[in-house]
């Protein structure tokens, strides 16, 4: 044997004896790796949702009580205020939502000549009149949030709002109406060893723009219906 075969060989075995064996992987990276797999598993069988629904195809149930009702076509053509709704001092956020709803709803169904929105919340019908005159309007809405619960989807969620709308020449009420909606989350499905949720109930906001398309509906309806009676 040569000097360098010697060499070489001494060296490579001194290398590895100075090496040890391979470490093995330390139980914390070995719980790691378990913990993933059976969250991957989980999330397969639908026992952990990968994301939240942003949306629902739950039902709301709307239903309305008229208290007072005018003759909307001798209104048409006048200037409607909107104030701002009402609401209990827990539930003062929704306010803001709850007031453009209605808003953004009369005005896409042309029920009247100019709708203009206050950022003033009356504390009566008196206070809402002059506010109405002070804007050069001759009607004023006066809604009011009397109820609401908002389930965040895994519970029934419910809206109560009352709608008051004021001659603000005469101070008559012309319209007088309460509206409520409800949507109740879906139910779930058990799947072998995990549950699928059902889906969720409508949030608040939802059912604010519900009522507030029925509002406006209700209101343009009623005119249809006078005009065929007319002709009749």
């Amino acid at each position: 044997m040569g000097y360098q075969s010697f060499r070489h060989k001494y060296s490579f075995q001194r290398g590895s004896s100075l090496a040890g064996p391979a470490p093995a992987p330390s139980t914390f990276i070995l719980l790691l790796r378990l913990v993933g797999v059976l969250l991957a598993g989980c999330i397969s069988a639908g026992c952990v949702s990968p994301e939240i629904k942003a949306t629902s195809a739950q039902p709301v149930e709307a239903s309305m009580d008229i208290f007072s009702q005018a003759l909307i076509e001798q209104h048409a053509m006048d200037a409607l205020c909107v104030l701002a709704f009402s609401t209990p001092p827990e539930m003062a956020a929704a306010s803001a939502y709850l007031t453009n709803a209605f808003q953004s709803r009369l005005v896409q169904r042309h029920v009247f000549r100019q709708i203009k929105v206050l950022p003033y919340e009356a504390k009566s019908d008196s206070e809402a009149i002059w506010y109405a005159r002070y804007e050069g309007c001759s009607l004023v809405m006066r809604p009011a949030l009397i109820y609401m619960m908002d389930g965040t989807g895994g519970m029934p969620t419910e809206l109560v709002v009352r709608t008051r709308i004021l001659d603000a020449r005469t101070g008559e009420v012309l319209w007088d109406v309460k509206q409520q909606g409800i949507s109740e989350p879906g139910p779930g499905i058990d799947v072998a060893w995990s549950s699928i949720e059902g889906e969720p109930a409508q949030r608040c906001h939802v059912l604010a723009d519900c009522l507030a398309q029925k509002f406006a509906q209700y209101l343009v309806q009623s005119q249809c219906e006078q005009a065929q009676r007319r002709k009749q």
